[in-house]
């Protein structure tokens, strides 16, 4: 079913409003890989089907019914199931719109939690929910204000069905974290440079070296090494993509650039490292053998 009368919604100053909290639909039939909007948190719903993430530094698999939380700032790549399908929930501000329950509150128990970084599985209402907004997506109800007072009624149903400590363990990538943290990895490309790192977030490069240890507990040039392989090893998997256009889309100068990376760091040309991929050797052993090519 479409709007009725669009011309008349679409005059709503509402629909020329740019907002800061809203919702996504992203169809995997329509394209095999999405690149996420990283400019605020989002809580990205498998609606169908299954979706492989790469969330910064992890590779993770959501499944219908399951859900992730994004921090703000954070490299998102989505490779689809065929019938695959996101809902992407983002917004500016953790808001549970509750007195008895709020952002300060569950970083109180940040000590008393363990980080459990698999997906949660979706409860009670917000399976209704979540149709709904398929329907109005599916509509091009666009409205600005609609979209706002969804996201506030999924915040409502987050602290209805599920406990402090839950709430606690999802959000726990922002409960107490530090903004050069966060900074850190909404800078990093692939294959940067520490110089070009510490640039991004306005530190000289000593006082980087110095932050990022205590920050990260290793160096720089381990951790971005480990984070490129990832990508990598991720993206070659999507048989869609020509190693050209992976090397473009990882900041490669070229493809030969790329090549040499992964000839000194996996001992395997691209070609030949989607091969090893296709015969059944994990991402995980890749990476294990990246470690020893240092």
């Amino acid at each position: 079913m479409a709007l009725f009368n669009p011309p008349e919604h679409l005059s709503c100053h509402h629909y020329a409003t740019h907002a800061n909290s809203g919702w996504l639909r992203v169809d995997g039939s329509g394209q095999s890989s999405y690149r996420g909007m990283t400019e605020y948190h989002s809580i990205l719903f498998c609606t169908r089907g299954s979706v492989r993430l790469a969330i910064a530094d992890e590779l993770w698999e959501l499944h219908e019914g399951q859900m992730k939380f994004i921090p703000r700032g954070t490299s998102v790549t989505a490779i689809f199931s065929d019938d695959g399908e996101l809902l992407d929930a983002y917004f500016e501000v953790v808001d549970f719109i509750c007195d008895k329950v709020s952002l300060l509150q569950l970083q109180e128990l940040r000590q008393e939690v363990a980080y459990d970084p698999e997906p949660l599985e979706v409860r009670g209402a917000i399976h209704s929910l979540l149709n709904t907004l398929k329907v109005y997506l599916n509509d091009q109800a666009l409205c600005a204000y609609l979209h706002e007072l969804k996201v506030k009624e999924l915040f409502w149903n987050l602290r209805a069905y599920y406990s402090r400590e839950e709430l606690a363990a999802f959000f726990w990538p922002i409960l107490g974290e530090s903004k050069f943290h966060s900074d850190v990895i909404s800078a990093f490309t692939c294959n940067a440079k520490v110089a070009e790192l510490a640039e991004r977030v306005y530190m000289s490069t000593s006082s980087f070296y110095k932050r990022f240890r205590e920050e990260f507990g290793i160096s720089p040039e381990q951790w971005i090494r480990l984070q490129s392989n990832k990508q990598i090893l991720f993206l070659i998997q999507d048989y869609d993509l020509s190693i050209g256009e992976i090397a473009s889309q990882l900041s490669f100068n070229s493809q030969s650039t790329f090549s040499r990376y992964c000839s000194k760091n996996f001992g395997l040309s691209p070609l030949q490292l989607r091969r090893t991929l296709q015969e059944g050797t994990s991402s995980e052993e890749l990476l294990q053998m990246s470690y020893h090519n240092e």
